[in-house]
């Protein structure tokens, strides 16, 4: 018996692996298409004319001088012009075979100003073998009519730009490219309209600072002045201007050591961990932009900015010129707690800690069947509602709530999720899922977010985390915050929502678990809703069930929901 069992898990295992093979090749060919569709400099395509004109997209920005225009005559991808204009640099470029003719004026070309003259010809950088390796091993999600692809640096390609973590979205419906991202590249997409056969974008929006241009000439190239693509032309700048992309360690390599960043004390979030940024330096090695530090902890943020402001570098070289230099930096801090001020474990901690120590779903070794009813309030006056979560694995389980004639089941089946909704009551149903099981999964929480402060609850010594806006007293606002409590063994005592008070009492010990029995939800000082655990056993073969829901597959999104 013990043999088949091994047996049938094998099986399992190795149709999942393989599935998962056959998605992340789909998601690859999803991409490809996408890419190539949106790209104007490929092999093959009709030799064109583009004119854009960019401006800055919010008005806030408008004395930002990100103003211009960006024109392109495009014969093949070894053969092409370039011509960009702005108030603080222009530039003349001209592509024939392996030489290049350069004209500018201005000593640094911006980097947000180079990222939009190539995303609005080519929305990814990247050579599609590099790009279809990150895809294959992104992280992907699917969230309102999108699919999300997020990846980190993979070390295979030998592709500097590629190296580093990168992002792009398609839009399900039509398959087109919504977003992009990574280090030296970035562009969203709208306004798509046919060129022969490709659908290219018409408004590219690219930069922290964000700019958008316009194309308003999509055009057949048709015939070109004598000399037009000449690199022999004199009025070549002897020194043209080049921008690398480098990785971090490289970057390192040119860093002058200086002063040691000095880190303000944290009331607040983290003592350690990362900050990060993207510098950008011109041919004399100093820092010409810099996107906003993005910290485990915004209490350094400020600290950082100064300090990687302050950074020295040595002017970058390739094949004995000077360069621009594009990369990410980071450091680690470490700091402490004011004098007096109490430190705590991370939310994180504290939220694992409870979904252990309160929710049966944690100790997956043993199945079980859990039965509740619920009480609400509502226009037809007191309703009553059942519950039942039927869990066998960490992948195989069903959870299901009633009430009249709507239903919510949502359940798993290995890889598979499926969730069902039907009913006008489908909004009390969400309601009970969430705060039978109210802890959220550590990939939707940012530890930055929370803070952490001891309280008391019932008269038990809790620890509080919570996030939203809080008085320098840091009390709690109950009408624009979240908060959860947990007791001295970690087991959660209460959850606090859009004013919603949930309270976990009547606590009985279930297979190493303390389950509270009782669940009351309290608005405005009044009694909404009511769970009553009425069982829970252990799982036995008749109550078993076919957990697919067949016509209901979903895709798990940016859900807190830990199942």
């Amino acid at each position: 018996m013990r043999n088949m069992i091994r047996l049938a898990l094998l099986t399992v295992c190795v149709l999942l692996f393989f599935a998962s093979i056959a998605r992340a090749e789909d998601n690859a060919k999803l991409v490809k298409r996408a890419v190539e569709e949106s790209t104007l400099d490929q092999p093959g395509m009709m030799p064109f004319h583009l004119r854009a004109e960019f401006a800055p997209s919010q008005e806030r920005d408008n004395d930002s001088h990100r103003t211009g225009t960006i024109e392109v005559w495009w014969e093949s991808p070894s053969k092409w012009r370039r011509v960009v204009q702005s108030p603080e640099f222009s530039q003349i470029l001209i592509v024939n075979g392996e030489s290049q003719w350069q004209k500018n004026e201005g000593d640094y070309f911006p980097e947000w100003l180079r990222e939009l003259a190539v995303a609005i010809v080519r929305p990814i950088p990247l050579p599609m073998n590099v790009l279809l390796e990150c895809v294959k091993n992104a992280e992907v999600k699917h969230l309102m009519g999108q699919t999300n692809f997020n990846w980190s640096a993979i070390n295979s390609s030998g592709d500097t730009q590629g190296n580093g973590k990168g992002y792009l979205a398609l839009i399900d419906n039509s398959g087109f490219l919504f977003y992009t991202g990574g280090v030296g590249w970035s562009g969203s997409y709208k306004d798509f309209k046919d060129f022969h056969g490709h659908k290219v974008a018409y408004s590219v929006a690219s930069g922290y600072v964000e700019v958008t241009a316009k194309v308003t000439v999509l055009e057949d190239l048709g015939a070109t002045p004598s000399g037009f693509f000449d690199v022999n032309t004199i009025g070549s700048d002897v020194h043209p201007i080049e921008t690398v992309v480098l990785t971090e360690e490289d970057l390192r390599r040119n860093l002058i050591p200086g002063k040691a960043i000095d880190w303000p004390a944290l009331k607040n979030g983290p003592l350690e961990g990362v900050v990060w940024t993207e510098v950008v330096l011109d041919r004399t090695g100093k820092i010409r932009e810099m996107i906003p530090p993005i910290a485990d902890n915004p209490g350094v943020a400020e600290a950082a900015e100064r300090g990687f402001r302050a950074m020295q570098f040595q002017t970058v070289m390739r094949n004995g010129e000077p360069v621009q230099a594009l990369a990410r930096l980071s450091v680690r801090f470490k700091t402490v707690r004011p004098a007096g001020t109490e430190t705590f474990e991370s939310a994180r901690s504290y939220f694992e800690k409870g979904w252990e120590a309160s929710l049966p779903a944690a100790k997956t070794t043993t199945p079980y069947v859990l039965r509740a009813e619920f009480q609400v309030g509502g226009n037809k006056g007191i309703e009553t509602g059942r519950y039942e979560d039927t869990l066998i694995s960490a992948s195989e389980w069903k959870r299901e709530a009633w009430i009249g004639s709507s239903h919510l089941a949502h359940s798993r089946v290995g890889e598979k999720h499926y969730k069902l909704e039907e009913g006008p009551g489908i909004g009390v149903l969400r309601l009970v899922m969430q705060i039978i099981e109210p802890i959220p999964t550590a990939d939707t929480m940012t530890e930055s977010d929370w803070r952490i402060k001891r309280d008391t609850v019932n008269g038990t010594k809790s620890i509080r985390v919570f996030r939203g806006p809080a008085d320098p007293n840091e009390e709690y606002d109950p009408g624009h915050s979240m908060g959860y409590w947990f007791d001295e063994s970690g087991r959660l005592v209460k959850f606090d929502i859009q004013g919603l008070e949930i309270v976990f009492l009547n606590v009985e010990a279930y297979s190493g678990v303390e389950v509270a029995r009782r669940i009351e939800v309290v608005k405005d000082g009044k009694l909404a809703l009511r769970v009553v655990v009425k069982e829970i056993s252990p799982a036995n073969a008749t109550e078993v069930k076919d957990f697919k829901l067949k016509g209901y597959e979903w895709q798990r999104a940016f859900t807190a929901e830990v199942r």
